[in-house]
């Protein structure tokens, strides 16, 4: 999203005339006219939103974004200068507050003091920022701060925008006697204590939600899976659920996420975990990653995989979108959902397959072979080597394609920059696991021998966007 003029910001139906007063005035436009000097009377039948910035091209092309995401939502913006004017009380009419903030301007001051105000004096405002310049640092801060969600204003994704600017839910009513026993796995679950703000994710066993508990501080990443409906939950599964509970509540380390809360009700086993406001792994693939932050994150998920390992748990599900990143660059690892005891075996199934685990699967998961801690060791390199080359080391146009690669292909070279890697990663992606490092341990150790301090400046290598879910 430019700040340059074009044609899909003239198609906008929204201009705005500033008179120095505070007051947010509407100009209609089109394509093939553009009337000036005529204030349009605001349809108060629409709920309306309020964008902040003083570049009005910007504003344009967001209001642009957001009215196509619904024909009952009225766009206003107004510049900084004029939106500081306003009184609390107009601002609060509107259904949400989008700032648009830039951030390496240390002459323009703190970018978030407009989003430290609204929390103060209008707490149950939405308010969403829209960021140019910013980093993983900035959307944690902006979340601490308040902030409903936080974007990159050059990737705006509009259908979470629609789904956020929908209107806020209403409490769940109940449609049924309370002796109907018919279960509905298409309503919002219900979980005592838990009030779900947004859903992060959706599979087809079960979906994350931003959630807040009041005996919580901070917020939560809540998974919930249905015990009816589409994939029947068995007595035997909901106690291997709570065991591992069990297990990853005990796990104490900084790179694996903490296990806040858990337990089964009559309709859904829940996992509350700690929530990662800068996104994931495969998120910070998005920009270009330097040699010494890749080494840096396989070096970390190396030490977590050592504790989970000592546990006695496989992973099974080890991916970037499975690895979050903490506003002080730590990743952590999540969803322990395909986790299991090494004496319990995991079938993969095609649905597995299908929603982004083939580019990172190892081959005895393929064959349905009973995995152990060196198929996370082999999903650990893929992972680097998608790191440090740019590509996933097994691609191709079909399903069956991407499984041979991993059951029979050769091994791809790294980028002479990093070739002194290549060892590791051959020995990472072997294809037998007993040609793998026996253990996160050794994988570590070697790690350390091979790599050599370097800058952070270091030359970065180029990453091409998503492959996993």
């Amino acid at each position: 999203m430019r700040a340059s003029r074009s044609a899909a910001a003239c198609e906008c139906h929204l201009a705005v005339r500033s008179n120095g007063s505070g007051e947010v005035s509407k100009v209609s436009a089109s394509t093939s006219r553009r009337t000036s000097g005529v204030v349009a009377t605001p349809n108060r039948g629409l709920r309306s939103c309020l964008i902040v910035h003083d570049d009005m091209d910007l504003r344009l092309r967001l209001a642009t974004l957001v009215r196509s995401t619904s024909s009952t939502l009225d766009v206003e913006s107004v510049t900084c200068s004029d939106f500081d004017s306003l009184t609390i009380e107009r601002i609060g009419t509107y259904v949400a507050v989008l700032l648009i903030v830039q951030y390496r301007q240390p002459e323009a001051g703190d970018p978030l003091t407009r989003l430290r105000r609204l929390r103060d004096q209008a707490p149950h405002l939405r308010v969403f920022v829209f960021a140019q310049g910013g980093d993983e640092r900035s959307a944690a801060r902006a979340m601490k701060l308040g902030a409903a969600d936080y974007w990159p204003l050059y990737s705006v994704n509009a259908g979470e925008l629609a789904a956020e600017l929908q209107p806020p839910a209403e409490p769940a009513r109940s449609l049924a006697p309370a002796n109907n026993n018919t279960f509905d796995h298409r309503r919002q679950p219900q979980i005592a204590g838990y009030r779900l703000l947004k859903r992060l994710a959706k599979s087809a066993a079960a979906a994350v939600y931003l959630a807040r508990n009041d005996e919580l501080a901070v917020p939560v990443a809540l998974k919930v899976q249905a015990l009816k409906g589409q994939q029947i939950v068995s007595h035997a599964d909901r106690q291997r659920f709570v065991r591992e509970c069990q297990i990853l509540s005990g796990l104490n380390h900084r790179s694996i996420a903490n296990v806040l809360d858990f337990g089964v009700t009559d309709d859904y086993l829940f996992l509350a975990l700690e929530y990662f406001p800068c996104g994931s792994l495969r998120d910070r693939f998005k920009n270009p990653v330097n040699e010494a932050d890749a080494i840096n994150y396989i070096r970390q998920m190396g030490e977590a995989l050592q504790v989970v390992h000592a546990a006695h748990i496989m992973h099974g599900d080890l991916k970037p979108s499975n690895v979050m990143l903490t506003d002080d660059n730590r990743v952590v690892l999540i969803d322990f959902g395909a986790a299991r005891s090494q004496l319990v075996p995991r079938d993969l199934s095609y649905v597995d397959l299908c929603t982004g685990t083939p580019y990172y699967v190892s081959p005895e998961q393929i064959d349905d072979r009973a995995p152990d801690g060196r198929a996370d060791l082999y999903s650990l390199g893929v992972v680097l080597f998608e790191m440090l080359a740019g590509t996933l080391p097994f691609v191709g146009s079909s399903l069956p394609e991407i499984l041979a690669g991993h059951r029979s292909g050769p091994v791809p070279r790294l980028p002479e920059g990093v070739a002194r890697y290549q060892p590791i990663v051959d020995r990472l992606l072997a294809k037998e696991p007993q040609d793998r490092y026996s253990s996160a341990a050794m994988f570590l150790e070697h790690l350390g021998t091979v790599s050599v301090a370097t800058s952070p400046y270091g030359r970065p290598s180029k990453l091409n966007g998503s492959a996993d879910s």
